[in-house]
């Protein structure tokens, strides 16, 4: 049974007595974090620090391991992000050197041109039109070039312009990667009314030093019992019961965990004056709910305006297919992040009323925003990936396949889009999004995706991957349109199409997928009758 952590947010009752307590104590917890922090950096001793933690700020053995358990974390995740971030700006620097090199290579040949023409105008007899050697060649168009409705001069000089800024761009990425990899790691605290209290599976109730009493009974509270330090001691006692509010989202997994002897986390923090907010961490588990990938499986590929989705049977043959329209541009984070909450509602629909899994394309998201800003890519497509929208499908998705029990499988997407447009685009009448979404899911079911027979590349190793042999179509087809991949087909059936409306999903129900699930499958086509672009 899959588990992941949790963390519940839930409000605490203080008093005055019980504020001042926990005030007190983050006063305390905080000096400790920032000690620790000091001689974690330094790689002190983990058991030299804890004693000095607790001969200095008068804590016991827990209550200070706790404290190290979390600012660990903390140096963990900076020093993640800062890899990460030094990672990417390297991947920038390296795609816009190429870019920057192949403009200036561009913008050589042309001046190159430029003087062979004034060269051989001179030497041309009078009322002759010079004539230019055939290794000279104009690299741009003579015509003016416009750009927001204004003129920008020719061509030429637009793409010395543009070279000129790519080039304080790449200076400007060096310094900060130099700077990056120069600097002292910067480890962020966070907000400083914050108490730490990690728990362990052989401890009672989950956790030595903040424990969780459960109320059984009609109309009782429930408390957090939290082990007072040895320094506030004489002012408040051994220990400080908090009523605190559980009920509501996580309720359930809060107290499931709590009976099953489960280790519990709480960080307790001032959410503003006065007002404490306790965040408890939690395993939940979830049992899987939908059928194996062999039985079939729901495809989905992210694309700028759109998801497109297609569902497979277990033969390898697309059942229904169709496209999830949204709009990003110009939403707020949380008018954003409601559309793709919608969109993952009705994927997620579909597969619980297919019983399927859903297959996603394995992305790496460093590496995509490493290609942007040098021109390789189209400004819609930079302004998704730069936003946290794509990233965000992704998290949204997960965690709701999580919570209804869905299996949810990643796959690389290597060659997705080529494969579907070849062997699958015309064949069904999809679009090139649903077609990939089918390669995507019959990829997950160990189907075949061998090169189409009226293509297939007379390669001299016979024993190589098939996507070596999809890497040299790849080449061959680079820069077609995408439209010239479709020639419409006789085994097309419009029945397939779910069609773009929205929640359609939600429209169809369980009682329409179990017909589709319980109908015969398509045949699936002949290879010999692909179709090459034109």
């Amino acid at each position: 049974m899959p588990s992941r952590k949790q963390t519940y947010v839930k409000q605490i009752h203080t008093d005055t007595n019980s504020g001042l307590f926990l005030a007190d104590y983050a006063a305390i917890s905080m000096s400790a974090s920032i000690f620790s922090l000091k001689g974690l950096l330094e790689n002190q001793k983990l058991t030299s620090l804890n004693k000095t933690l607790q001969d200095r700020f008068a804590i016991n053995k827990r209550q200070a391991s706790s404290i190290i358990t979390f600012i660990e974390g903390e140096i963990k995740s900076s020093k993640e992000s800062s890899a990460r971030h030094i990672k990417t700006l390297e991947g920038k620097i390296k795609s816009l050197k190429a870019s920057v090199d192949a403009l200036e290579k561009k913008v050589k040949k042309h001046i190159e041109y430029l003087q062979a023409v004034v060269k051989y105008n001179q030497t041309a007899k009078p009322g002759k039109k010079a004539k230019i050697p055939s290794k000279y060649k104009p690299q741009f168009d003579q015509a003016s070039s416009r750009a927001f409705g204004r003129d920008t001069g020719t061509y030429y000089q637009s793409a010395k312009n543009k070279l000129h800024h790519q080039k304080r761009k790449l200076h400007k990425y060096r310094s900060q990667l130099k700077h990056l990899k120069s600097k002292q790691l910067h480890v962020n605290l966070g907000n400083k009314e914050t108490i730490y209290f990690v728990g362990s599976k052989d401890e009672s109730n989950g956790n030595q030093v903040c424990q969780l009493i459960i109320g059984f009974e009609k109309d009782s509270l429930d408390i957090l019992k939290i082990r007072v330090p040895y320094a506030l001691e004489a002012k408040y006692g051994e220990y400080v019961e908090i009523p605190i509010n559980l009920n509501g989202y996580g309720d359930k997994e809060i107290r499931q965990a709590w009976a099953c002897g489960q280790a519990i986390t709480y960080r307790i923090i001032q959410h503003k004056y006065g007002v404490w907010q306790v965040h408890i961490t939690v395993d939940v588990y979830r049992p899987i709910t939908s059928d194996s990938v062999m039985l079939g499986c729901i495809g989905v590929d992210l694309n700028i305006n759109s998801v497109a989705w297609c569902k497979v049977n277990a033969d390898g043959n697309p059942k229904r297919f169709g496209d999830i329209k949204f709009n990003l541009h110009s939403l707020s984070h949380n008018q954003t992040e409601a559309v793709l909450a919608s969109v993952v509602t009705e994927l997620t629909t579909a597969s619980l009323a297919f019983k399927c899994p859903i297959v996603i394309e394995e992305l790496d998201f460093d590496a995509k925003k490493a290609q942007l800003n040098n021109g390789a890519k189209h400004k819609r497509y930079n302004r998704m990936i730069s936003g946290f929208a794509y990233r965000r499908f992704y998290e949204l998705l997960s965690s709701r396949c999580f919570k209804l029990g869905i299996k949810l499988i990643t796959v690389n997407p290597a060659y997705s889009s080529l494969i579907g447009m070849a062997k699958f685009m015309s064949t069904y009448g999809m679009n090139s999004g649903c077609s990939a979404a089918l390669v995507l899911a019959r990829r997950a079911m160990n189907y075949s995706e061998s090169v189409p027979a009226r293509t297939a590349y007379e390669g001299k190793e016979p024993k190589k991957h098939v996507w070596s042999y999809w890497n040299a179509i790849s080449k061959r087809v680079k820069g077609s349109a995408r439209h010239s991949f479709f020639q419409p087909r006789p085994t097309a059936s419009s029945s397939l199409r779910n069609g773009t409306t929205e929640n359609s999903f939600l429209e169809f129900g369980n009682s329409v997928a179990n017909e589709y699930i319980d109908s015969g499958g398509l045949n699936y086509p002949n290879e010999q009758t692909f179709a090459s672009p034109r």
